[in-house]
């Protein structure tokens, strides 16, 4: 049995059904995620395994995994990864960007990596940007992956313009989302069976805005400049 101390809370959902934690884990530092309540805990926490499993499979840019089982000291499944030491969310490394340009190039690296993403068939329908962690070398991370879902052959043309809208729905202006878009489509590799929409993109990208608005009003949370 591995021996698990948990640090600090690092971050959790709405109804807090699962958090997050900065853990020591043999010795090692970790972030784990506790599922909260029996059935919804054990439902999440295999999804977690499952996905996790065909995550690494595929080569997605995911931290290898430091533990995954019971957690007794609160009493619910966690699944922990090794703690990435210089990463930090693209969110707040966007907000802080020293200039335009630096702004632009990290949208870039951003947009590239969902291209190589899709490229490998997975998806990450929470395309809240605290789930892209990003290091001082441009190197990206994902997480939250009990979220994501993999998908043989590539993602389906819908579903790859719906995610992309997604994310780019949380930058702030329409020159930012061109910028991600142009950087996307420069390290897409199309086919015949996934031509691009540019009008569906640009629908469905005002259409997550609009959700998103109203989803933070019914919670009287502000707006963010990255979301």
């Amino acid at each position: 049995m591995a021996l698990i101390e948990l640090l600090t809370e690092i971050h959790s959902n709405t109804r807090r059904t699962r958090i997050t934690y900065l853990a020591r884990i043999d010795e090692a530092l970790a972030a784990i995620k506790c599922y909260r309540r029996p059935l919804f805990g054990l439902v999440h926490w295999l999804r977690a395994e499952r996905r996790g499993r065909r995550l690494r499979k595929v080569g997605a840019p995911v931290p290898p995994v430091a533990y995954s089982g019971w957690v007794p000291g609160k009493r619910c499944f966690g699944f922990a990864t090794e703690f990435l030491d210089g990463y930090r969310p693209m969110r707040q490394v966007l907000r802080e960007a020293e200039s335009p340009e630096v702004l632009q190039h990290l949208i870039g690296v951003l947009g590239r990596t969902v291209a190589d993403l899709h490229q490998r068939g997975v998806e990450q329908p929470d395309g809240n940007l605290t789930n892209f962690l990003v290091d001082e070398r441009d190197r990206v991370a994902m997480v939250d992956e009990d979220d994501i879902r993999v998908f043989r052959g590539g993602l389906p043309i819908g579903v790859e313009i719906s995610n992309l809208a997604n994310i780019a729905s949380r930058l702030p202006d329409e020159r930012a989302v061109e910028v991600l878009l142009n950087a996307y489509m420069d390290a897409r590799a199309p086919t015949d069976e996934n031509v691009w929409d540019q009008a569906a993109f640009w629908a469905q990208v005002n259409g997550w805005r609009e959700l998103f608005r109203a989803k933070r009003a019914k919670r009287n949370i502000a707006d963010r400049r990255f979301d």
